[in-house]
């Protein structure tokens, strides 16, 4: 057994969606050697080999780092503690199976546009050129725009939102200025 611990550290509101919750767990050893082997078996993973992080939805959405998890758009504390309970059984797994399985290095999909207009203010403000929010997630998406178009996302009241979806860009390989991140 590799992972013995996964200590959930902090639950928050989400920031998505109001009525449910996001949390910051810990590994209680490395994984970054592992990422690359869970990025082959679970299904619709999006693995950043260079910042180091896998993203996948389950319950909510999941990104895993070496040595902690984030997630958000989760329905309750009992949630976070089985999706906790089904990454240490995924991790234990590959570490016991990892001479069986092709670890798989490359990202395989991108964020969706919806995961982004989640984040966004969705005040259709027009700021960036856009004439919703919506459309111009879809522009981030495919790289036409850059997220730092949207001022809106710049107002205090959305900084919890800005770090998110910055964070989540960045580790999606997209291209969004250090000083933001």
């Amino acid at each position: 057994m590799y992972i013995k611990e996964i200590k959930i550290l902090k639950i928050l509101p989400c920031l998505a969606d109001p009525k449910k919750i996001r949390f910051h767990a810990e590994f209680d050893k490395d994984i970054s050697e592992l990422m690359p082997y869970l990025n082959r078996i679970i299904e619709g993973a999006v693995y950043n080999n260079q910042g180091k992080s896998l993203t996948f939805k389950k319950d909510g959405l999941i990104t895993l780092y070496p040595t902690e998890i984030s997630a958000g758009q989760v329905e309750d504390l009992q949630t976070a503690n089985k999706i906790c309970s089904w990454i240490k059984e995924k991790v234990n797994f590959v570490y016991e199976n990892k001479d069986k399985i092709e670890p798989l290095y490359e990202r395989r999909g991108k964020i969706s546009a919806l995961e982004i207009y989640k984040l966004l203010p969705q005040t259709n403000c027009r700021k960036c050129g856009e004439v919703t929010c919506l459309a111009f997630a879809c522009k981030v998406i495919s790289e036409e725009k850059n997220i730092v178009l949207c001022q809106t996302i710049f107002e205090v009241k959305y900084e919890e939102k800005r770090k998110m979806l910055f964070k989540i860009l960045k580790d999606n390989g997209y291209n969004v200025p250090a000083v933001f991140v």
